[in-house]
């Protein structure tokens, strides 16, 4: 009896390790939190972006060129980035339509936010066929004492006098030289039209650097000019418009721009806003210089570009990604302390303007940076 005990205590302790030999092993059920977070990252990466994020982008983008009349245009859109196409009709419609989609806002789960991350034009020639009926627009521009005066107008007699005026202008203000490139729509003369073509051609003669546009029935002007000359054309601009509306007008001290950009230079020159390691996430530790920094700007003209630049490791499309994303990261902590939106945009450059040698890491730091300036009316 002893000896079949002990035979059936052996085959039963076989068999028990028998089964436990053939248990699934503890360690692939480790993978499981791994499978999920993987799966999470195929839907943000997938359908979550092309179908939520992108589909964002192409709503806003087209909101922003049927609101605009911009039916000469096309987008392309990738995930956040834009592409438009088309012809415009001046450079000017172009460069403003590049601005409006780079600004558009769509709601989303925490208010409202801007769904383009990076947007490029690829335009063909501008249509400038004379006989073009469309309403009249112009660009005016004044650098280094010449006057360009660019766009379309009514009739010849709109052109000759606009021309005359312009060259009247010649050595009596900081005009010295007048290119005439207008056209004529041949459409009905407008006599509202041509006092606002007068008054934009008076005010950029009276600038150093200067823009002054009528697009889309909006007049705007873009202006750089000695501190003298300020008040005057600022009370030459506040007289009412006898058709169209008022945009936007950036009257820029020559004195008042080189204090900002060399306070804002030297704050961001001596020390970096610092970001998480390839990421937009500012580090708390430049809460006190993105203080100071908005307190400077506070006291700025005109409109300030907030450049992104990094350095050259990694790919470039990477770099220029993630030098917009800073750039615009730096934006909305200067909106967070007081600075209003419209006087802010965001721009990446990448590696694209290196101020130190990318072979070194000493180098390298120096091209990881934010950097603040106003923007020209030459820009």
């Amino acid at each position: 009896m002893a000896t079949f005990s002990l035979l059936q205590k052996r085959t039963e302790s076989r068999r028990v390790r028998f089964r436990s030999s053939r248990r699934v092993p503890f360690m692939p059920y480790g993978f499981v939190p791994a499978f999920g977070l993987l799966v999470l990252l195929w839907i943000g990466m997938g359908p979550f972006a092309k179908y939520v994020i992108e589909q964002s982008v192409i709503r806003a983008t087209e909101h922003v060129i049927a609101t605009n009349d911009a039916d000469w245009a096309r987008a392309v859109v990738s995930g956040q980035q834009v592409w438009l196409e088309g012809q415009p009709s001046t450079q000017m419609e172009g460069e403003q339509l590049v601005a409006l989609v780079r600004a558009a806002r769509m709601p989303a789960l925490f208010g409202e936010e801007r769904p383009v991350t990076r947007v490029r034009a690829r335009y063909g020639a501008a249509i400038t066929s004379p006989t073009a009926t469309r309403k009249p627009e112009w660009t005016f521009r004044v650098s280094g004492g010449v006057m360009r005066l660019e766009g379309t107008v009514p009739d010849d007699v709109t052109r000759s006098s606009l021309a005359a005026a312009a060259e009247g202008l010649v050595d009596a203000q900081n005009i010295t030289q007048v290119d005439d490139f207008l056209t004529v729509t041949h459409v009905a003369e407008d006599t509202a039209y041509t006092q606002v073509a007068l008054k934009g051609i008076t005010a950029v003669s009276q600038c150093d650097q200067g823009v002054a546009t009528f697009l889309n029935q909006e007049f705007s002007l873009r202006c750089e000019l000695p501190n003298t000359g300020v008040t005057a054309l600022q009370q030459l601009i506040a007289q009412p418009l006898p058709i169209g509306r008022l945009g936007n007008v950036d009257i820029l001290s020559n004195e008042a721009v080189a204090t900002c950009d060399s306070s804002l230079a030297d704050l961001l020159g001596g020390t970096h806003i610092e970001f998480a390691l390839a990421s937009a996430e500012i580090d708390p530790s430049s809460n006190d210089l993105l203080q100071s920094v908005a307190d400077a700007a506070a006291t700025c003209p005109g409109t300030l570009r907030i450049e992104g630049h990094t350095d050259s490791m990694g790919s470039a499309n990477a770099n220029e990604l993630l030098g917009d994303a800073r750039a615009e990261a730096v934006r909305e902590a200067l909106i967070a302390r007081g600075i209003r939106a419209d006087r802010l945009i965001a721009e990446g450059f990448g590696a694209r303007r290196p101020i130190g040698d990318n072979t070194t890491a000493e180098g390298r730091a120096h091209n990881r940076r934010i950097e603040i300036r106003v923007v020209r009316a030459s820009d």
